[in-house]
């Protein structure tokens, strides 16, 4: 199976179409289920978003999305619209494919998000996905997805209580988890490794590019 007909499986699959969830934002609640994930299935399937693997990604990086085109260490291209991924098999890698996949939506989709609720929100789908397909917590308990699972907890416990309508990220969860977002490395210097120390988007409150 292509790579990309991988990613669909899991954009498609049972686990997805459970995931949904509601969170605060400055510029309104936003909701996060399967139709979230299938805008981005069908832009795949329409060749608007492309799947491949990456040369060059940070250790301990294991996908990535570009919004706009980036230039490889060694002079390369790869497109904007691209989901850069080393495999979509195996449950770890599944919920860094969603992870992943969110950030293609809010750029498909063009929503108004700052990058700190957008990194949270991602983490918090990743979350889910472990959670519901019983990975052990030793596996993904670093920051930031140890709030992530503590926001996701919330949502699940809501699940079980059999909740009408799609339940809301636990208010003092999700703040906890846009502060972990916020200064964890990545995101607080995320042009390090090429020696500038200028914050990123997640702390100085900007967004990434969405597009469409």
């Amino acid at each position: 199976m292509a790579l990309k007909d991988d990613v669909i499986r899991i954009l498609r699959g049972p686990v997805t179409q459970r995931i949904r969830f509601i969170f605060a934002a400055p510029g309104g609640n936003v909701t996060i289920a399967p139709q979230t994930f299938e805008v981005v299935a069908r832009a795949i399937d329409a060749g608007k978003v492309h799947v491949a693997r990456p040369t060059d990604l940070a250790a301990g990086v294991a996908a990535q999305y570009n919004d706009v085109a980036r230039t490889r260490a060694d002079g390369t291209q790869v497109a904007a619209d691209t989901i850069e991924v080393n495999s979509a098999t195996g449950r770890i890698n599944e919920g860094s494919v969603l992870h992943e996949c969110l950030h293609c939506a809010y750029d498909l989709l063009k929503t108004g998000i700052t990058a700190a609720d957008e990194e949270a929100s991602a983490y918090i789908v990743s979350s889910m996905y472990f959670r519901m397909t019983s990975v052990r917590h030793p596996r993904w308990n670093a920051e930031p997805h140890a709030s992530g699972g503590r926001a996701a907890d919330t949502l699940l416990a809501q699940y079980a209580r059999g909740t009408a309508g799609i339940p809301r990220v636990g208010d003092l969860e999700w703040r906890v988890l846009r502060v972990a977002v916020m200064i964890h490395p990545t995101y607080l210097f995320p042009f390090s490794a090429q020696g500038n120390f200028a914050l990123g988007p997640a702390i100085s409150g900007g967004s990434y590019p969405h597009d469409g």
